[in-house]
Formats: C-alpha cells, structure tokens, sequence
C-alpha cells in the first residue's frame, strides 16, 4: 500500500474543506422557499410549505432572459449562494458588493437616474442550465434607492425591494435557500383566502345528510314612485287689437284721401271760420 506524505495529506484536507463548504451553501434548505412572481411582481416566503411573508418587488425593465449583459431576468431555480451586508446601517451603499461607508437618504430619495445597490444583499446562483448564467452576471436580491418605482418592472437583471423589506428578508431567509422566479401569478395568500371564505356562506354537503340551504335570494328592487307630473302651463291669453267699425275706418280713409287731394282745404276752411268771428266782432 502506498503511504501520503504530509503534502498529500493537507492537499485532501483542503480539498474536504472546499467541498464541504459549497455544500453548505449551495444545497438548499427545502424547509425554506422563496418565490419571485414577475407576473404579480411580488416575492412570497414559504416555510414549512406555510406562506409568511409577501414583498413588492422590482423585475427587470428589460424582460426575461439569462443573456451575458443583457440585463434581463432569470428564471428558474435558484439557490442563495451568498449573504452580503451584515451591520450595514439601512440605505448603506455597495460597490462591487462591498460596502462604501456612504448611506443614501432614502427619506428624500436620491438620483432617480442612477441604480444604487443599497441595505442588504442575497447572491443568486441558477440551479439549471437555463439560468446557469446567473451568478456571473450578478442576480441578486436588494435593497434600491428607487423605492418609487418597486411594483413594476424597472431594474436592469436584479430582483429589487424596498430596503426596509430586503432587512426583514435577510434576517429571516437562510443561506442555501431556494428561490423559484417564475413568470406566472402565485397562489391566494392563506389569510386572503381564510377571509375570502369568512364572507361566503356556509353550505353543507349533501352526503352529509343536512339538508342544502337555498342560495339567497337577491332583494328585488322596489317600484319607483313617479312624482306627478305638474300641470301644463296655461297658454298666454292674446292681447285683443282694438278693431274700429268699418263706418269709422271708411271715414278715415276718405278723410285721408281728401287731404292728399286738398293739402290746403283744412287750412280755406280754418280762414273761413276766423273771417266770419271777426265779422261777428265788428257787428
């Protein structure tokens, strides 16, 4: 049997170590799912096969895909290789994932036009050949300095969340855990579905021997009163012309005639009647 010398023996010692320590980070924990719906842009903890907690998140703006710079989504299974941001304050930014000392303000936001990687950071490694890409090109989870914009599709490749939501999900997610990012909508959570239920009523199954209640009969709307009608508006009584007898409008008419004929025998008859008053005088 051949003997190791001390060189072989701390050569497979090292070796153990490596292969050890990318088990523990690369098998996941199946007592531990993450689910990324770009559908919903939603992200959904499960543990135990329980839902426990839903975030809003932000998927590509780009599409889907695992192109090298194509800054498109995975999807897929994923596992998360790793946990980056321990004691970093919130708003702590990265570069490189490695924290710069510099802490955004996210109560007033910062450069809408510059994509910062801030709080916490959990580095995505795909399970299959379609997304085997992933951990090369950089797929994380973290947190933005465009809080604005998580609910819609507006990152270039990442998985973006609020930073306060990226803390509570860093605390309670585990290295090694598995991440599905798929493209349909997810399931009902548990307590929207318990409340959907609380609001419909109760029917027994028939097996059961109970007798079926009868589906609730919708109130009928009741007549609605027309209001009388008012009364039409009595019509204006005409204004009567005042009409004259035709004996007066014939004397009118000759009158008018004769003056036209005449223009001067009102002003004869007028000198007549003033020579005979001063012939009276005299007298």
């Amino acid at each position: 049997m051949r003997r190791v010398d001390l060189g072989g023996k701390l050569c497979i010692c090292a070796l153990a170590i490596l292969l050890s320590s990318c088990v523990s980070t690369t098998n996941y924990k199946p007592n531990t799912l993450v689910k990324v719906s770009v559908h919903d842009q939603t992200l959904e903890v499960v543990k135990d096969g329980t839902p426990t907690h839903r975030f809003r998140v932000s998927t590509s703006r780009f599409g889907l895909g695992d192109q090298p710079n194509s800054f498109r989504t995975p999807l897929g299974r994923f596992v998360v290789q790793n946990k980056i941001g321990d004691g970093v304050p919130l708003g702590g930014k990265f570069y490189h994932r490695h924290y710069t000392g510099e802490r955004v303000d996210l109560e007033h936001g910062s450069a809408s036009g510059h994509d910062s990687l801030l709080t916490r950071i959990l580095w995505l490694r795909g399970l299959e050949e379609s997304n085997r890409n992933a951990y090369s090109r950089g797929i994380y989870i973290h947190g933005t300095n465009q809080e604005t914009l998580v609910g819609q599709p507006a990152s270039y490749g990442c998985i973006r969340m609020r930073n306060r939501d990226v803390l509570t999900l860093y605390d309670i997610v585990p290295l090694g855990s598995l991440v599905v990012i798929q493209f349909d909508p997810l399931t009902p959570a548990p307590r929207a579905v318990a409340a959907a239920a609380g609001r419909r009523p109760a029917v027994p199954s028939p097996a059961s021997g109970a007798t079926t209640a009868p589906p609730p009969v919708a109130p009928k709307a009741l007549p609605v009163q027309a209001s009388p009608a008012p009364p039409p508006p009595s019509p204006p009584t005409p204004r009567r012309p005042a009409v004259s007898s035709r004996h007066t409008q014939s004397r009118a008419l000759a009158h008018h005639a004769r003056r036209r004929q005449h223009p001067h025998s009102d002003r004869n008859l007028r000198g007549k009647h003033v020579a005979k008053a001063s012939t009276r005088k005299t007298e």
